[in-house]
């Protein structure tokens, strides 16, 4: 058995083919938050269910378990500033980003191929992350 470091473990993870995507939510007092994913997976197709794993240290984590609400807005390819921006700490990712809010109250960015508003039904603290 090999054993990587986590630089090697990222690298790795890296090269592995993947769509992009923008998970996004709301706290409680309305304010939007989100990161760039690769990680989203089907789970269930009956019901409908699909995983991601959110850094324990990611700013969108608190607000996606307290609202228990997001969007997974999969983006087009010439969306690659908007993967960009939303891959970057900073505390208000939507200052110059248009959105719209979904029926469920999770933000729905502008020219994405497809938005597919969730609702969370469990949460699994694993390693440094959560599930």
């Amino acid at each position: 058995m090999t054993t990587f470091s986590s630089d090697d473990f990222r690298k790795a993870c890296g090269l592995w083919a993947s769509g992009v995507s923008i998970v996004t939510t709301r706290d409680a007092a309305g304010k939007g938050f989100g990161l760039t994913m690769n990680a989203v997976t089907s789970l269930s197709l009956d019901p409908p269910l699909f995983v991601v794993c959110l850094d324990n240290k990611s700013d969108t984590l608190g607000p996606l378990t307290e609202s228990k609400v997001f969007a997974i807005n999969v983006l087009a390819a010439d969306q690659q500033a908007l993967s960009n921006a939303f891959a970057k700490k900073n505390p208000d990712k939507f200052a110059e980003v248009p959105f719209e809010t979904g029926a469920t109250g999770a933000p729905l960015l502008p020219g994405r191929l497809l938005g597919i508003e969730c609702a969370v039904t469990g949460v699994y603290p694993e390693g440094d992350h959560h599930i």
